[in-house]
């Protein structure tokens, strides 16, 4: 009876808290502009301040990335569906492709950008995935039947193809530019080299077909959503799974990590949006919204928020979505900053805003070459300046014709 009484008042006590947190879940935001579902989502470098969502509306809808949401731009050149979309690390390039077998590429103006016609390298199938390299030299579209293109953006013209063997449900960069990661309708996840087309390694865990996949920033994780209810954090480093993350979902259909490489989110077929923290593999935060079949997602470059492609299960308030992340906003001013030498303190001490004098300049020198000596240091000073002298400008005469 004790234990019954006891077990009361703790409910009685926690409850309040647990509702407390429920109040503060606010509602998504939802995006303008969007007559159908959502199939894709991308996030801008934070210079360019834009995030951009499309799907069945055959368009691109491109926002600014503070509230309120302007719609900026629409890119409407895609005839079907819009599958995968991109920006290149610099945010001066951005990428399409979709279910009418086009890949279009834009620059920081949205000018589309035109590729040479080559009838034996192009995509007969809907494009599933598109990716720029980490140089903006090349950019990678993998379609339904396996086929994975390579464009050269400098020339703009498809360079290489490769069949993969089965339909390609994601690509992703890997950390050499030599490689590059890709998920096929199996379970296994393959690092292909881009001179040769060979598998060069797999990686193998997961039961059911994988899904989608991101790096992290720093180039030492990869994040892999599946079918078999789970998303695996794996070690670039050894090539081995970090943690086995247990999302508890039909499909896990959608991954993404955080600028900062510390934090990764999964979004399921259910619509359970979960955060994980990468070092530890715990569960930071959980969102459901049992109204969407969720497609994509990624991060704001706060990490505040979270942006969704989803299909509806019913009603027609379409449009990408905006929801909590559950983490705090990077500060710049909460980084540790490291130490200072004495070398860097007396450099500072220099290049304080004032006007510079000739001493400044000598004691620059002095800092930055320590082996010179007191005496060359000596001469140094003591020899006389002399006024610089005024330009002479020769002129080679040109032979008169004949």
């Amino acid at each position: 009876m004790e234990r019954l009484i006891l077990l009361c008042l703790s409910i009685m006590i926690v409850s309040p808290i647990f509702s407390q947190e429920a109040k503060k879940e606010t509602n998504p935001i939802i995006l303008s502009g969007a007559n159908n579902d959502i199939n894709t989502v991308a996030v801008s470098p934070l210079k360019t301040q834009r995030l951009a969502v499309a799907g069945w509306n055959n368009e691109v809808l491109i926002y600014k990335t503070d509230s309120p949401y302007q719609l900026v731009q629409k890119l409407t050149n895609h005839s079907a569906p819009v599958n995968s979309i991109a920006y290149n690390l610099k945010g001066n390039m951005f990428a399409s492709g979709g279910s009418d077998m086009n890949l279009f590429v834009y620059d920081s103006m949205f000018r589309l950008i035109s590729f040479q016609q080559d009838l034996t390298k192009r995509h007969q199938t809907a494009i599933h995935s598109v990716v720029f390299d980490k140089a903006s030299k090349y950019i990678f579209s993998g379609d339904k039947d396996g086929k994975l293109i390579i464009w050269d953006l400098t020339n703009s013209k498809p360079v290489k193809m490769y069949e993969t063997g089965s339909s390609i449900n994601n690509i992703t960069r890997s950390p050499s530019p030599a490689n590059i990661f890709i998920a096929n309708s199996d379970k296994q996840i393959k690092l292909l080299a881009l001179v040769s087309g060979k598998v060069i390694r797999t990686f193998d865990g997961h039961t059911d077909m994988v899904n989608a996949m991101a790096i992290s920033s720093n180039s030492l994780y990869l994040l892999s959503g599946s079918n078999d209810r789970t998303a695996r954090i794996w070690d670039l480093k050894n090539w081995k799974p970090l943690h086995v993350l247990q999302a508890e979902s039909w499909k896990v259909t959608a991954v993404a990590f955080t600028d900062d490489s510390k934090y990764c989110a999964t979004g399921s077929n259910d619509g359970i949006v979960k955060v994980w923290d990468v070092a530890t593999g715990k569960l930071l935060h959980t969102r459901s919204l049992p109204e969407l079949y969720i497609k994509d997602i990624s991060f704001t470059k706060d990490n505040q928020s979270i942006l969704i492609g989803a299909k509806l299960k019913e009603g027609n308030q379409f449009g990408g979505r905006l929801i909590e992340s559950g983490l705090q906003a990077s500060k710049a001013k909460d980084l540790p900053s490291a130490p200072k030498n004495n070398m860097q303190l007396s450099l500072d001490s220099i290049m304080e805003i004032r006007t510079l004098t000739r001493q400044d300049s000598v004691k620059f020198k002095s800092i930055l070459n320590p082996n010179n000596t007191a005496k060359s240091a000596q001469q140094k000073s003591s020899t006389v300046e002399k006024p610089l002298e005024k330009p002479v400008i020769y002129k080679t005469p040109m032979k008169s014709e004949k």
